[in-house]
């Protein structure tokens, strides 16, 4: 929420006229260099006035006493805390305080409310922000920390033309004292509906106090938005959308379509389109059974690989029924699977409602439901991994993003911090608007303040289900607005300023490296630099690809894993890219495990011309340590090979004593001397040219080869 000084910025541009008159009278220099200091001297001085802007105006920090409420969480007291969740657009709200109601009609008599300040300041104005039915207001106080009292405000209670206003009080002089608290007296009779106050603020200036929504700064849109057109939309409902991360698929849910499963009173349905090369939407496909039946069937997210889908609730394969909750689904050489149960523990939810989301990097499932210990009504949690369909107990993300009122549709773009979701507890247009956070830290408790995302997008309505591919291109979400029959859907082109942090998508296909077979495999991604494990993807079992998105900025090491293989380690430095970028052809074979098989230990790093392992090698190396482990009766050569530049007994020398460094290694995490056989091979073994820098990095090697199984 912006709160804008306009006074104090129309007399700083006054004052700066008169400077730049100054400058014109005082010199005969050329006029245009004259206008152009002068511009200079009003921006510094409104430069300095932003910088400024805050700092007289403060809202309510404590409810000291209040007359009653209309329940403990929606329209409580604690509503008029900080500032204001309704204006400027003002209206019924939840967020909002008003007295208790009996058989719905407000209680009668006197109503009243005190608020207290942190750090009690001399003022000159007391702000009351009417969000709906104004006019009851009778009499306002200022009160000092010792009792003493001070009315500045009376009044004959009355209806007024207003659905909200921005009630101002300026004070014929500064008050006497520090102002510590505001009374506020209210007749509810005088004025019949509910009477709800936003919020209070005091302020040391006279200056006029303007809310504004808390939109991203700069934001403009430059293209109306975009309806995918006739053949996804029709005269049917068409909801919440979802593109995968690359783009090329959307799935979303149909309603009461006669090609449901469950026919024309089939609620919801999972139907797809894939885009053509072109940049067509094909004719969207019903996805069938068994992700579809006659009951409530949705996405809720596609993994950057589009191999698995997180769907809404759980399904009872023995009778066919659903309940409350989230699967995950994969591809399966014959189609999708059955979804599975994910298991999250300590959950429930009191709400008849749910959205969820699982993060790109399939370590964080994100939800909204009712918990007793939260907020209000929908809030969002966040969950960790713990194993396969296995999660921790959900973790609410925190006051600064979770209201009293719905808090839902969560989605968290591809760098894993930019998170988008609909409420309808911040200041909005309508009766939810999509806002975006940014996460500050690794607790998930940590939010920037959310940014409404502008009237571009948001209406007068329930807006959400807001998502974008991996690209940041454009934004997909479904709106009534300009539809073809009830919900359509849109996208909308994204200006950067609205985009996440930059993301590389990295494509490739996981294959038998003696039959060229794909292989069911999956592939696992770690920071380089922290160890931390940060992606998981699966390859399709009947192509063998696979996708994975990384932000920016980092070195990574990815491994595939597949039954009866080797694992295969590669590395990839994505330090030097600052926009959205793919990585297409990453070829990854794997090694049947068998006698004489030769295995490469890609993400082995030895400093230049030394045979000393680098930190960043212990990763690769203790995961051999636990394949060696698990093979308890293998035995192995490990063969250390250089490129061709330097003697040639230099360079047998130092592939020894690189080889050795990964023995000792090993020995030194607990494996027998008498399983590891080590040979330096020097130049003589080269698998590429030695004519560049790529091919002799490719000749530099550590490897090991099975001489025993």
């Amino acid at each position: 929420m912006k709160i804008i000084n306009l006074s104090l910025l129309f007399s700083l541009i006054f004052f700066s006229n008169l400077y730049s008159q100054d400058v014109i009278n005082k010199t005969k220099a050329d006029s245009n260099k004259v206008k152009w200091e002068a511009a200079l001297v009003q921006e510094e001085m409104l430069d300095k006035q932003n910088d400024t802007i805050h700092d007289n105006v403060m809202w309510a920090d404590q409810i000291v006493k209040y007359s009653s409420q209309y329940s403990k969480i929606i329209k409580s007291a604690n509503q008029v805390l900080g500032k204001p969740n309704v204006m400027p657009t003002g209206g019924d709200a939840k967020t909002a305080w008003c007295v208790k109601e009996k058989k719905g009609v407000e209680v009668s008599g006197e109503a009243y409310m005190i608020v207290g300040y942190d750090n009690p300041q001399i003022i000159k104005q007391v702000v009351i922000a009417e969000s709906f039915n104004p006019g009851a207001i009778k009499e306002i106080q200022i009160l000092a920390t010792d009792g003493t009292s001070r009315t500045i405000y009376n009044s004959t209670p009355a209806a007024t033309t207003e659905k909200s206003r921005l009630l101002s009080v300026i004070l014929d002089s500064p008050s006497e004292f520090k102002v510590a608290q505001v009374k506020l007296l209210m007749e509810p009779d005088a004025v019949p509906g509910q009477n709800q106050i936003d919020a209070i603020a005091v302020s040391d200036g006279t200056d006029s106090v303007k809310v504004e929504i808390n939109i991203i700064p700069k934001l403009k849109f430059y293209a109306n938005p975009e309806s995918l057109g006739s053949v996804i939309n029709s005269s049917y409902d068409e909801t919440a959308p979802m593109i995968s991360p690359d783009g090329k698929r959307i799935y979303f849910d149909r309603k009461f379509h006669p090609d449901n499963v469950g026919g024309h009173n089939d609620e919801d349905d999972i139907w797809y389109s894939d885009i053509s090369k072109e940049g067509v939407w094909q004719v969207p496909e019903n996805m069938g059974e068994p992700l579809n039946n006659k009951y409530n069937n949705f996405v809720q997210s596609i993994t950057p690989d589009g191999n698995a889908l997180l769907l809404g609730n759980i399904y009872k394969e023995s009778t066919g029924e659903m309940f409350p909750g989230v699967s995950l689904t994969y591809r399966t050489r014959k189609g999708w699977a059955y979804p599975e149960k994910q298991n999250i523990k300590g959950f429930y939810n009191d709400s008849p409602y749910a959205s969820y989301f699982l993060s790109n990097d399939g370590r964080f499932l994100l939800m909204s439901i009712e918990m007793k210990e939260g907020s209000g009504e929908l809030d969002l949690y966040v969950s960790f991994r713990k194993g396969d369909n296995e999660w921790d107990t959900p973790i609410s993300l925190g006051k600064v993003i979770n209201t009293i009122a719905n808090d839902y549709s969560p989605f968290l773009a591809a760098d894993g911090q930019t998170l988008y979701f609909s409420s309808e507890g911040h200041s909005g247009y309508g009766k939810a608007d999509i806002f975006s956070s940014t996460r500050l830290d690794d607790s998930w408790q940590k939010w920037s303040e959310p940014q409404n995302l502008g009237s571009v997008v948001n209406t007068s309505e329930a807006d959400s289900k807001y998502n974008i591919p991996a690209s940041g291109k454009y934004a997909y979400y479904s709106t009534s607005n300009n539809s073809i029959g009830k919900n359509d859907i849109f996208r909308i082109e994204l200006p950067t300023i609205a985009k996440p942090k930059p993301v590389v998508l990295i494509s490739g296909v996981v294959r038998d490296g003696k039959t060229n077979e794909p292989i069911d495999a999956r592939i696992i991604v770690e920071d380089l630099e922290t160890g931390k494990e940060v992606a998981i993807a699966r390859t399709d079992p009947a192509t063998g690809e696979f996708k994975i998105i990384l932000p920016a900025g980092k070195k990574y090491g990815f491994r595939a894993i597949g039954l009866g293989f080797f694992e295969i380690n590669k590395n990839i430095d994505l330090t030097d890219i600052d926009e959205y970028t793919e990585i297409e052809d990453e070829v990854m074979a794997l090694s049947p495990i068998e006698v004489g098989q030769v295995v490469r230990l890609n993400n082995i790093f030895f400093n230049t011309g030394k045979a000393s392992l680098k930190a960043e090698s212990f990763l690769e190396l203790d995961r051999t340590v636990e394949f060696l482990n698990n093979n308890a009766d293998m035995e192995i050569e490990i063969g250390g090979h250089t490129d061709d530049v330097g003697s040639e007994a230099y360079n047998q020398k130092l592939s020894q004593a690189r080889a050795q460094s990964v023995a000792t290694y090993l020995i030194g995490k607990g494996i027998s001397t008498d399983r590891l056989k080590v040979v330096g091979y020097g130049e003589l073994q080269p698998i590429s040219f030695n004519n560049d820098d790529e091919g002799r990095q490719t000749n530099r090697r550590v490897e090991f080869k099975v001489l025993k199984k």
